[in-house]
């Protein structure tokens, strides 16, 4: 190697290195804790427990019937208004449903009414909230429930829309076609 081609591998080798160094001071300096997007373990644990009580209190604010609600491992809690009939909608079906989109302070947000027409879904697919694919797979066509979300089951520390953070979420929802 020619003293020439020393100097240049020298130099080439000392620019990655100092780019290896500026990357790594670079990644050691985003810790979890400054990251405004970061959410704990402990606040998500924290968020369940306030959305679990959000929903006891609409419960009991609203006098519906706890004997007739049904509690997922998840959260999610399941009022069937209306028994349905056949199999229970699989992940991969189509569900054809009329809705109506509700706060806790009874206000709606939402609504298939306000299209004019029912809103179809690929169940399972991720294409609407967690609560949705999962209260949706219990259902069955001509099923009526009610649906009482969890915010982490819902839109989340970030809302949506006229949706805020960290908001319990209530659906009426009517099953019309499973395909």
């Amino acid at each position: 190697m020619t003293p020439t081609h020393k100097k240049q591998y020298l130099s080439t080798w000392l620019a990655k290195v100092l780019f290896f160094l500026v990357v790594l001071v670079s990644f050691s300096s985003c810790k979890e804790e400054t990251n405004p997007y970061y959410i704990t373990p402990e606040q998500i644990e924290a968020q369940k427990k306030i959305d679990e009580e959000t929903i006891r209190k609409y419960f009991r604010a609203n006098n519906v019937d706890t004997t007739k609600v049904v509690r997922l491992n998840s959260g999610l809690y399941i009022l069937t208004k209306k028994a349905g009939e056949g199999d229970v909608i699989k992940a991969g079906q189509y569900a054809e449903v009329n809705y109506i989109g509700r706060n806790v302070s009874n206000d709606v947000f939402d609504s298939s009414f306000r299209s004019g027409k029912p809103f179809s879904v690929l169940v399972g697919a991720g294409q609407v909230i967690k609560g949705w694919d999962e209260g949706l797979q219990q259902m069955r066509k001509g099923e009526e429930a009610n649906l009482y979300i969890p915010s982490y089951l819902g839109y989340g520390m970030y809302g949506s829309g006229s949706i805020p953070p960290n908001s319990v979420l209530i659906f009426e929802i009517d099953v019309l076609q499973v395909r």
